[in-house]
Protein backbone atom coordinates (compact mmCIF):
# COMPACT_ATOMS: atom_id res chain seq x y z
CA UNK A 1 0.00 0.00 0.00
CA UNK A 2 2.97 2.42 0.92
CA UNK A 3 4.10 1.74 -2.54
CA UNK A 4 0.72 3.33 -4.18
CA UNK A 5 0.55 5.97 -2.08
CA UNK A 6 4.05 6.89 -3.27
CA UNK A 7 2.84 7.05 -6.66
CA UNK A 8 -0.03 9.00 -6.02
CA UNK A 9 1.42 11.25 -3.46
CA UNK A 10 4.54 12.24 -5.62
CA UNK A 11 4.11 15.77 -6.29
CA UNK A 12 5.80 15.53 -9.07
CA UNK A 13 4.74 12.54 -10.44
CA UNK A 14 2.11 12.18 -13.08
CA UNK A 15 -1.17 13.21 -13.16
CA UNK A 16 -2.43 10.15 -14.88
CA UNK A 17 -0.13 7.86 -13.76
CA UNK A 18 -1.31 8.79 -10.22
CA UNK A 19 -4.87 8.86 -11.17
CA UNK A 20 -4.75 5.12 -12.87
CA UNK A 21 -2.56 4.14 -9.95
CA UNK A 22 -5.63 4.74 -7.77
CA UNK A 23 -8.44 3.63 -10.17
CA UNK A 24 -6.78 -0.04 -10.20
CA UNK A 25 -6.21 -0.32 -6.42
CA UNK A 26 -10.22 0.79 -6.83
CA UNK A 27 -10.60 -2.27 -8.98
CA UNK A 28 -9.05 -4.31 -6.54
CA UNK A 29 -11.10 -2.93 -3.25
CA UNK A 30 -13.84 -3.93 -5.95
CA UNK A 31 -13.38 -7.96 -5.41
CA UNK A 32 -11.48 -7.84 -1.56
CA UNK A 33 -13.33 -9.69 0.74
CA UNK A 34 -15.78 -7.47 2.63
CA UNK A 35 -13.45 -7.36 6.43
CA UNK A 36 -10.49 -6.47 3.78
CA UNK A 37 -12.11 -4.10 1.86
CA UNK A 38 -13.27 -2.44 5.35
CA UNK A 39 -9.78 -2.56 6.87
CA UNK A 40 -8.51 -0.69 3.90
CA UNK A 41 -11.51 2.08 4.05
CA UNK A 42 -10.92 2.97 7.81
CA UNK A 43 -7.19 3.17 7.30
CA UNK A 44 -7.01 5.11 3.98
CA UNK A 45 -10.00 7.34 3.67
CA UNK A 46 -8.57 10.16 5.38
CA UNK A 47 -5.76 10.18 2.39
CA UNK A 48 -8.56 10.04 -0.36
CA UNK A 49 -10.02 12.83 1.09
CA UNK A 50 -6.72 14.68 0.53
CA UNK A 51 -6.59 14.37 -3.50
CA UNK A 52 -10.00 15.51 -3.56
CA UNK A 53 -8.03 18.54 -3.07
CA UNK A 54 -5.75 17.67 -6.09
CA UNK A 55 -5.55 20.52 -8.95
CA UNK A 56 -5.60 17.52 -11.52
CA UNK A 57 -9.34 16.85 -12.63
CA UNK A 58 -8.53 13.03 -13.03
CA UNK A 59 -7.44 12.79 -9.67
CA UNK A 60 -9.87 14.41 -8.13
CA UNK A 61 -12.69 12.13 -10.20
CA UNK A 62 -10.79 8.71 -9.22
CA UNK A 63 -10.26 9.77 -5.47
CA UNK A 64 -13.97 10.12 -5.47
CA UNK A 65 -14.99 7.03 -7.32
CA UNK A 66 -12.67 4.87 -5.16
CA UNK A 67 -14.48 6.42 -1.99
CA UNK A 68 -17.89 5.55 -3.48
CA UNK A 69 -16.82 2.42 -3.89
CA UNK A 70 -15.04 1.71 0.07
CA UNK A 71 -18.64 3.40 1.39
CA UNK A 72 -21.24 0.70 -0.88
CA UNK A 73 -18.68 -2.09 0.14
CA UNK A 74 -18.61 -1.25 3.25
CA UNK A 75 -22.82 -0.43 3.78
CA UNK A 76 -23.51 -3.68 1.60
CA UNK A 77 -21.59 -5.59 4.52
CA UNK A 78 -22.82 -3.36 7.33
CA UNK A 79 -26.26 -1.32 7.23
CA UNK A 80 -24.94 0.64 10.06
CA UNK A 81 -21.62 0.81 8.99
CA UNK A 82 -20.51 4.60 10.11
CA UNK A 83 -21.87 7.71 8.84
CA UNK A 84 -19.63 10.18 6.21
CA UNK A 85 -17.79 12.30 8.33
CA UNK A 86 -19.03 16.09 7.74
CA UNK A 87 -16.05 17.52 6.33
CA UNK A 88 -16.07 14.65 3.71
CA UNK A 89 -19.30 15.04 2.65
CA UNK A 90 -18.50 19.06 2.35
CA UNK A 91 -16.07 18.09 0.27
CA UNK A 92 -18.08 16.31 -2.13
CA UNK A 93 -20.83 18.88 -1.61
CA UNK A 94 -18.64 21.52 -3.04
CA UNK A 95 -17.22 19.59 -5.63
CA UNK A 96 -20.70 18.84 -7.04
CA UNK A 97 -21.37 22.74 -7.29
CA UNK A 98 -18.20 24.25 -7.91
CA UNK A 99 -18.22 27.31 -10.41
CA UNK A 100 -14.85 28.42 -9.89
CA UNK A 101 -14.08 30.59 -13.12
CA UNK A 102 -10.47 29.42 -13.28
CA UNK A 103 -11.35 25.71 -14.25
CA UNK A 104 -12.36 25.21 -18.17
CA UNK A 105 -16.27 24.84 -18.70
CA UNK A 106 -16.13 21.46 -19.68
CA UNK A 107 -14.16 20.43 -16.63
CA UNK A 108 -16.15 22.58 -14.49
CA UNK A 109 -19.73 19.75 -15.80
CA UNK A 110 -17.48 16.76 -15.87
CA UNK A 111 -16.76 17.44 -12.17
CA UNK A 112 -20.12 18.47 -10.97
CA UNK A 113 -22.02 15.59 -12.65
CA UNK A 114 -19.23 13.24 -11.35
CA UNK A 115 -19.49 14.33 -7.92
CA UNK A 116 -23.28 14.66 -7.68
CA UNK A 117 -23.58 10.79 -8.30
CA UNK A 118 -20.47 10.34 -5.23
CA UNK A 119 -21.80 12.80 -2.71
CA UNK A 120 -25.09 10.71 -3.51
CA UNK A 121 -23.48 7.66 -3.06
CA UNK A 122 -21.48 8.29 0.22
CA UNK A 123 -24.71 10.16 1.48
CA UNK A 124 -27.62 8.64 0.83
CA UNK A 125 -25.90 5.25 -0.11
CA UNK A 126 -27.68 6.31 -3.95
CA UNK A 127 -26.39 3.59 -6.83
CA UNK A 128 -25.45 4.32 -10.11
CA UNK A 129 -28.30 4.24 -12.93
CA UNK A 130 -26.68 3.60 -16.05
CA UNK A 131 -27.84 1.43 -19.07
CA UNK A 132 -25.47 0.57 -21.65
CA UNK A 133 -26.92 -0.84 -24.86
CA UNK A 134 -25.07 -3.34 -27.07
CA UNK A 135 -27.25 -5.28 -30.02
CA UNK A 136 -30.78 -6.40 -28.41
CA UNK A 137 -28.42 -6.32 -24.85
CA UNK A 138 -28.73 -3.89 -22.00
CA UNK A 139 -25.99 -4.14 -19.57
CA UNK A 140 -27.05 -2.45 -16.10
CA UNK A 141 -24.33 -0.45 -14.11
CA UNK A 142 -26.15 -0.63 -10.94
CA UNK A 143 -22.86 -0.70 -8.57
CA UNK A 144 -20.10 1.62 -8.34
CA UNK A 145 -18.28 -1.44 -8.43
CA UNK A 146 -19.23 -2.75 -11.55
CA UNK A 147 -19.11 0.59 -12.91
CA UNK A 148 -15.71 1.05 -11.98
CA UNK A 149 -15.28 -2.48 -14.03
CA UNK A 150 -16.87 -1.37 -16.78
CA UNK A 151 -14.54 1.99 -17.54
CA UNK A 152 -11.64 -0.18 -17.36
CA UNK A 153 -12.93 -2.64 -19.90
CA UNK A 154 -13.63 0.65 -22.10
CA UNK A 155 -10.23 1.96 -21.32
CA UNK A 156 -8.51 -1.18 -22.38
CA UNK A 157 -11.12 -2.25 -25.38
CA UNK A 158 -11.79 1.17 -26.79
CA UNK A 159 -14.51 0.75 -29.62
CA UNK A 160 -14.53 -3.01 -29.18
CA UNK A 161 -16.05 -3.16 -26.04
CA UNK A 162 -19.49 -3.68 -27.23
CA UNK A 163 -18.24 -6.71 -29.42
CA UNK A 164 -16.67 -8.08 -26.74
CA UNK A 165 -20.03 -7.89 -24.16
CA UNK A 166 -21.80 -9.70 -26.89
CA UNK A 167 -19.53 -12.46 -27.76
CA UNK A 168 -16.55 -13.02 -24.66
CA UNK A 169 -17.59 -15.17 -22.34
CA UNK A 170 -15.47 -14.31 -19.76
CA UNK A 171 -16.91 -10.40 -19.92
CA UNK A 172 -20.01 -12.04 -20.29
CA UNK A 173 -19.63 -13.85 -17.43
CA UNK A 174 -18.04 -10.92 -14.97
CA UNK A 175 -21.22 -8.64 -15.89
CA UNK A 176 -23.48 -11.53 -15.48
CA UNK A 177 -24.78 -11.31 -19.29
CA UNK A 178 -25.10 -15.01 -19.35
CA UNK A 179 -24.58 -17.30 -22.87
CA UNK A 180 -23.84 -15.65 -25.73
CA UNK A 181 -26.72 -15.23 -28.12
CA UNK A 182 -26.66 -17.42 -31.16
CA UNK A 183 -27.88 -14.78 -32.82
CA UNK A 184 -24.92 -12.41 -32.63
CA UNK A 185 -22.72 -15.28 -34.99
CA UNK A 186 -23.52 -12.97 -38.21
CA UNK A 187 -22.19 -9.87 -36.52
CA UNK A 188 -18.91 -11.68 -35.55
CA UNK A 189 -19.14 -12.69 -39.15
CA UNK A 190 -18.62 -8.98 -40.43
CA UNK A 191 -16.81 -7.66 -38.12
CA UNK A 192 -14.41 -10.18 -39.02
CA UNK A 193 -14.70 -9.36 -42.27
CA UNK A 194 -14.20 -5.48 -41.93
CA UNK A 195 -11.11 -6.35 -39.56
CA UNK A 196 -9.38 -8.09 -42.02
CA UNK A 197 -9.70 -5.66 -44.76
CA UNK A 198 -8.79 -2.79 -42.38
CA UNK A 199 -5.56 -5.25 -41.78
CA UNK A 200 -5.29 -5.37 -45.81
CA UNK A 201 -5.19 -1.86 -46.02
CA UNK A 202 -2.57 -1.21 -43.77
CA UNK A 203 -0.29 -3.84 -44.98
CA UNK A 204 -0.71 -2.10 -48.49
CA UNK A 205 0.49 1.00 -47.03
CA UNK A 206 3.17 -0.07 -45.71
CA UNK A 207 4.54 -1.72 -48.99
CA UNK A 208 3.76 1.19 -50.46
CA UNK A 209 6.17 3.56 -48.03
CA UNK A 210 8.87 0.96 -48.43
CA UNK A 211 9.08 0.94 -52.22
CA UNK A 212 8.46 4.75 -52.26
CA UNK A 213 11.88 4.75 -49.49
CA UNK A 214 13.71 2.34 -51.89
CA UNK A 215 12.86 4.00 -54.97
CA UNK A 216 14.33 6.99 -53.29
CA UNK A 217 17.52 5.29 -52.43
CA UNK A 218 18.14 3.97 -55.28
CA UNK A 219 17.48 7.67 -56.96
CA UNK A 220 20.18 8.61 -54.46
CA UNK A 221 22.58 6.15 -55.86
CA UNK A 222 22.33 7.23 -59.45
CA UNK A 223 22.44 11.04 -58.73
Amino acid sequence: MEVLWQVVGAKAGSPLLQAAALLAWGLLLSVAPVDRLLALTRTHLPRLQELLESPDLDLRIAAGEVIAVMYEGARDYDEDFEEPSESLCAQLRQLATDSQKFRAKKERRQQRSTFRDVYRAVREGASPDVSVKFGREVLELDTWSRKLQYDAFCQLLGSGMNLHLAVNELLRDIFELGQVLATEDHIISKITKFERHMVNMASCRARTKTRNRLRDKRADVVA
